[in-house]
């Protein structure tokens, strides 16, 4: 797996403070909700969660945290997460942990709102809008919990070779989203970029890391820069220690100063060319493989390369530096894109975070970039002064909303909202969203390949299966307002049928409990028995069951095996006074598997 960058205090300053900033006054974390962290609060009740008598906090201290501050964490079972900006640390603790003796600003658990990024639309008003999410839990949650959690909201997932180890990609309505929320494993909730959605090559950026914990998406900034607090102009210097072995040293030498000329476009950063790599405020550029002398050796490809950033809170000299991996197969404007992966560096040695917009240039999932987007200029001015004028300050990205238009609109939104799709499927089913200020009155499509139908739904349409024929297929849906007005949006559908032969089994079974009737139960006897059915094309192959509270997992009992439809129950299941969390897995010969999930609350 590929990473871009992240933020590292090098080993040897372990003894030193972590960070190095001053009072505890704010927590940079992006939607953190107004009047949190004024003083201690009481940690409440946690919401639904996979893993029993422990939950995850977010924590602040009222100094900057020094070293010696972690054992005692350690000492107390709590486990450091991540690092949040200024003087705070995502952690998981055991329920009934003292967080009241640790000198602590604030202590609370982050809440369900706190968890969905600006970019997602409200459920208050658009909860029938379905979209394409990352899932971020956090980096303790196993991947089959992290799984189960999102599979019982009723989100669809989808693989992708280059998920970063913690996130999920899933579709669904924010009202699902809502309720993932609402679970104490999950972190937080970003929009997913469409080149994920279609399983294109993307590489992704691990998230910054410090001694005390990796800093996670919803950390926009981390410092103030290099000019400090306010917004005033740095003058930065950057110096070459080595050139790629994959290039000529002519295109390595002007290809990274031409990524940092955009970042001078827009802010008052200046680089200057220079050849003493250990001076202050100097970029010192390295090329290498394996062990460079940082402590954080290129084991080889993997991870592009990985930069610090400024100072503070990393100390001089290595405050700002990039390194950049050489086991790679570096290209000019072609991936590896060397410009595009410096641009996104860049970003990191000036003290941004990542982006929660895939189309920004600081999108935790690399992409090749010929500038920077309007989100990444909106995020540098927000520690340094624009160019055209010192005084400029960022406009806040608009809230979502649904604009009011005298012509009607309509988006594809699902298979992907790109103008083009490929495909080995058969069939396609489109979905998105219809608007027109007279009302919607109908929505159509037709495929040049032949076919046309009407779609369910108005403002929020689906086209059910559409036969595609071999080749390219040109799908236009269109709107028909109530005014009679309309308007059409196209996908170019591209399908290639597999040859008969070698067309895989990747159905998954079809999973159904019928008891107990409901998803949270309430009982007083200690043991349980669960039952259902599954079905899958082929055939079931098994059905498991495994409990948060009974260590290991047993088979159902199948009254039939490879059948098409074939029921199942559970032997009696011991329950513990709380909750139990029961998760059945059905599973096909081909590996396909479906989860459900029962909460029994035992009296």
């Amino acid at each position: 797996m590929r990473a871009l960058s992240f933020l590292i205090l090098p080993r040897l300053i372990l003894p030193m403070l972590i960070v190095l900033s001053g009072q505890a006054q704010t927590l940079r974390w992006r939607t953190m909700q107004p009047d949190r962290t004024g003083a201690l609060t009481p940690a409440g009740n946690p919401g639904p969660r996979k893993t029993l008598l422990r939950s995850h906090y977010l924590i602040q201290f009222a100094q900057a945290i020094s070293s010696d501050q972690l054992p005692t964490l350690e000492q107390r079972g709590i486990d450091v997460l991540a690092y949040v900006p200024d003087n705070g640390l995502l952690v998981s603790a055991p329920d009934g942990a003292d967080l009241t003796t640790l000198g602590l600003h604030w202590y609370g658990r982050l809440l369900p709102q706190e968890k969905l990024s600006p970019r997602l639309a409200s459920s208050a008003t658009t909860s029938w809008i379905p979209s394409w999410i990352i899932v971020e839990f956090y980096r303790d949650v196993p991947g089959a919990d992290a799984r189960a959690i999102a599979l019982s909201t009723g989100l669809t997932l989808r693989d992708h070779p280059a998920l970063l180890p913690n996130h999920l990609l899933a579709f669904g309505t924010p009202d699902q989203f809502q309720s993932l929320a609402s679970w104490d494993e999950v972190e937080y909730i970003f929009p997913a970029s469409d080149a994920l959605v279609a399983g294109a090559t993307v590489y992704p950026c691990a998230g910054a890391e410090t001694t005390a914990g990796s800093v996670p998406q919803s950390v926009p900034t981390i410092g103030d820069g290099w000019d400090g607090p306010g917004l005033g102009s740095a003058a930065l210097f950057y110096a070459f220690k080595d050139s790629s072995a994959q290039l000529p040293a002519d295109s390595t030498q002007s290809e990274i100063p031409r990524a940092f000329a955009e970042w001078n476009k827009i802010a008052q950063v200046s680089f200057t060319p220079s050849t003493d790599t250990r001076a202050a405020k100097t970029i010192a550029i390295l090329f290498a493989t394996g062990a460079h002398g940082d402590g954080y050796p290129f084991n080889g490809p993997g991870v592009l390369a990985h930069t610090f950033y400024p100072a503070p809170p990393n100390p001089e000299p290595i405050a700002g530096d990039m390194h950049f991996n050489d086991s790679e197969s570096w290209h000019v404007g072609a991936d590896v894109d060397l410009f595009s992966v410096a641009l996104h560096e860049t970003g990191h040695a000036l003290g941004l975070g990542h982006s929660d917009d895939p189309n920004d240039v600081m999108y935790p999932y690399y992409k090749q970039a010929t500038t920077l987007n309007s989100g990444d200029i909106q995020a540098i001015l927000t520690l340094y002064a624009a160019q055209d004028s010192p005084s400029t300050t960022p406009t806040p990205l608009p809230t979502p909303t649904m604009p009011v238009a005298a012509a009607p609109m309509i988006a594809i939104q699902m298979p992907v909202s790109s103008p083009s799709y490929a495909t080995t499927a058969a069939t396609v089913s489109l979905s998105g969203t219809a608007y027109d200020s007279a009302g919607v009155a109908s929505v159509t499509w037709t495929n040049s390949a032949g076919g046309n139908g009407t779609a369910a739904g108005g403002a929020n349409w689906t086209s059910g299966a559409i036969a595609l024929q071999p080749g390219v297929n040109l799908l236009s849906v269109t709107v028909h307002g109530q005014d009679a007005k309309t308007q059409t949006a196209q996908l170019q559908v591209t399908y290639t049928a597999p040859p008969v032969s070698l067309v895989p089994d990747t159905t998954p079974p079809t999973l159904q409990i019928t008891s107990p009737d409901a998803t949270a139960v309430y009982t007083s006897a200690s043991s349980i028995v669960v039952s259902g059915v599954a079905s899958d094309n082929v055939g079931v192959a098994s059905v498991l069951w495994s409990c948060s509270t009974t260590d290991g997992s047993a088979p159902a009992n199948l009254a039939g095996v490879n059948l098409a439809t074939t029921p199942w129950s559970t032997t009696p299941i011991p329950l513990i006074t709380g909750l139990n969390v029961i998760t059945v897995t059905a599973k096909d010969a081909a590996g396909n598997s479906s989860w459900r999930v029962v909460q029994v609350n035992r009296r």
